[in-house]
């Protein structure tokens, strides 16, 4: 195995312990909710496990894929993570913010750079 292979490898574990972190993260808040849940939250572990573990799995087989485009990749699943977390936080708190919105650009401005990158 090369270096690119095993760090794919490494990646997507660590993507799949923040989906557990997520997933636990969202049951204990939504159970100190009093009832109130949020979509958001309940499903914020989906952002690392569809969008980070199973592309660093398909990487790993294909060992081809630039470290910017990684990079690049991770920020744009961690940006799409805080920001479900943060928009199921006021869901939850039952309040709204134009903050929120940023997320889901900034979050889709990064995949979009990672996916440009890794084609040159």
């Amino acid at each position: 195995m090369s270096v690119s292979v095993l760090d794919a490898l490494k990646s997507a574990r660590n993507y799949l312990y923040a989906a557990i972190f997520c997933a636990f993260f969202g049951a204990v808040y939504e159970y100190f909710g009093h009832g109130v849940y949020s979509w958001f939250m309940l499903y914020a572990f989906a952002f690392p496990l569809l969008l980070g573990a199973l592309p660093a799995f398909l990487y790993a087989l294909r060992d081809s894929m630039p470290r910017v485009s990684r990079k690049l990749w991770g920020a744009g699943v961690a940006t799409l993570t805080v920001g479900a977390l943060f928009r199921g936080v006021l869901d939850i708190y039952g309040t709204t913010n134009a903050l929120g919105r940023v997320y889901w650009f900034a979050g889709a401005g990064l995949l979009l750079a990672a996916f440009l990158r890794a084609d040159t």
